[in-house]
């Protein structure tokens, strides 16, 4: 992880756009969570991840410069909530120059707690340069266009 020369203090964002209608952001603080930021609704609710980052960082009293390492929820999940959570992680990561790693969820019974444990064992070791991919459990839906 990149040391933060500031201060003593590691902020890492989670991320959890696996949810369907559900999207969860998470700021962690010296690998314990010390804000979360959750919206419910439509199926654009991830749209809206740039704001909620921004606002739970605000909030928080945490500039965008401050963060040293993403953790994604890589998949399985929605193909648009997933891609734009991916684009969203990696490209902040880029930015920063910050390591980013993305979770899959291989058990439908792992808790929050420990998506983000094992995210902060596998930032500890991430490169910066390193990406994530979404997966997904199915095909994307995507509508083919009328023939008139």
């Amino acid at each position: 992880m990149k040391p933060n020369n500031t201060d003593k203090k590691m902020f890492v964002l989670y991320i959890n756009a696996s949810k369907g209608k559900e999207l969860d952001v998470f700021l962690l603080h010296n690998n314990k969570i010390l804000a979360k930021q959750n919206v419910k609704g439509d199926f654009k609710v991830s749209e809206n991840l740039l704001k909620l980052i921004t606002k739970l960082l605000k909030q928080n009293k945490v500039e965008f410069k401050q963060l040293n390492g993403i953790i994604a929820v890589s998949g399985p999940g929605p193909f648009t909530s997933l891609r734009i959570a991916a684009a969203v992680a990696n490209t902040l990561a880029f930015a920063l120059q910050i390591p980013v790693v993305g979770i899959p969820i291989k058990n439908i019974k792992i808790t929050e707690a420990e998506l983000i444990k094992l995210g902060i064992k596998e930032i500890h070791k991430a490169k910066i340069g390193d990406y994530i991919h979404p997966f997904y459990n199915q095909e994307p839906n995507i509508t083919k266009a009328k023939k008139y």
